[in-house]
């Protein structure tokens, strides 16, 4: 996949102005001043996460200067992803391939990030986020790393997600780390986690958690956690490209604890566990939490509130972790106020395993962000060392 370089990119930058002004027109925006977005801030959080996962930083910059409201800044986002999702066709249509996976790619992040940013209106935050999947699934192909649409069957329906492959010799099979993400998030924004895995010759499944992303289903149940590690294992035993004894987990924020909780669940399926940001012993601290959570994960939603507080009776306890034996990676920052640094120390001094690493990075809050990419293949070493 080749990305925008910084020629392919200055329009964008250019076109952004423009945007923001016709929006700011539209609004009354420049009769009302005000130094801050009246009613909430912007956490530094989202640059760093918008940033580490593949928008550009000054461009976020950019477009977080020229809104004046909170309720602007989804409508900026959106459109400089729809400029960018424009510019894909045209490349498309000239049969440029890795040129119009650049601009869709960008174009899915943008849409991601603004639907984030929505409030309260759930059905603009659909078509924002329906855009940026289908904006992914156009790029798809043409990545580096192609990433194939698949659907793992669960309970009464299915849950979405993306298995990547590296270069592989025919015939061979390669090692498999599923991808556990957090709530409030969608398997696209896990994008340069996979690409860190598969330039270390590990293949990635990636899903959306049940509620989240193409995985909103009413009839999904996202409490039993036994079907889901059966329902991901089963669909890996189906792809002669994946082998079977080859498999990790990694999980981010509350996709740690679930992570930890499949390997406990079922121990000799998996040959190793990194988690980050993972909080522990979430259900007696919940709500003291929520509001921080709701602030640093910018608009989070019913639905994700509600699976925080079913998850936290399921969290992994004490004499829990004691009976993990697989090889355990614990990151966690030192600023994080989801979950503190005492939560990554706890998980890695009651784990009972005999090969497990610590790294506490004491600069980095919530995702540690500020320490990507390079933290993504030190987590991908780690995990190619043992798979």
């Amino acid at each position: 996949m080749v990305r925008p370089t910084n020629k392919e990119t200055l329009p964008i930058t250019q076109r952004m102005a423009s945007s923001v002004r016709k929006h700011a027109a539209q609004s009354n925006l420049f009769s009302r001043i005000l130094s801050t977005l009246r009613g909430r801030s912007i956490p530094s959080f989202l640059v760093n996460r918008a940033a580490a996962n593949g928008l550009i930083r000054e461009e976020v910059e950019t477009a977080l200067r020229q809104a004046k409201r909170w309720e602007h800044l989804p409508h900026i986002f959106s459109s400089i992803a729809g400029e960018l999702h424009e510019k894909a066709l045209y490349w498309d249509d000239l049969g440029l391939n890795p040129r119009a996976a650049a601009h869709y790619l960008q174009s899915s992040f943008w849409d991601f990030y603004a639907q984030l940013l929505i409030l309260r209106d759930q059905d603009n935050r659909s078509l924002f986020y329906a855009r940026c999947s289908r904006s992914y699934r156009h790029a798809a192909p043409h990545f580096e790393y192609a990433a194939t649409a698949v659907e793992i069957p669960y309970q009464a329906g299915s849950l979405k997600g993306y298995l990547r492959l590296p270069v592989i010799e025919a015939h061979a099979q390669a090692p498999c780390v599923v991808i556990v993400n957090s709530v409030n998030s969608a398997k696209e924004e896990l994008h340069y986690t996979e690409n860190a895995f598969l330039k270390m010759g590990i293949a990635t499944l990636s899903f959306d958690l049940p509620g989240f992303g193409e995985s909103f289903d009413d009839h999904l149940d996202s409490g039993d956690f036994e079907i889901l590690g059966n329902a991901l294992y089963l669909f890996l035993n189906q792809h002669k490209e994946i082998d079977p004894e080859r498999l990790a987990l990694h999980g981010l924020g509350i996709g740690g604890a679930l992570a930890l909780t499949l390997v406990l669940l079922t121990p000799d399926r998996y040959q190793a566990v990194a988690t980050l940001s993972a909080p522990y012993q979430l259900e007696s601290t919940l709500e003291r939490l929520l509001p921080a959570v709701r602030r640093e994960a910018l608009s989070l939603t019913d639905g994700a509130e509600d699976v925080l507080r079913g998850f936290a009776t399921r969290m992994p306890r004490a004499a829990d972790l004691r009976q993990l034996t697989c090889p355990l990676m614990a990151v966690g920052g030192g600023k994080d106020i989801l979950a503190p640094a005492s939560d990554t120390k706890s998980i890695y001094d009651l784990a009972g395993s005999v090969d497990k690493k610590l790294l506490f990075i004491p600069n980095a809050s919530h995702g540690c962000y500020e320490m990507m990419p390079s933290l993504r293949y030190e987590i991908a070493q780690w995990i190619r060392q043992r798979v």
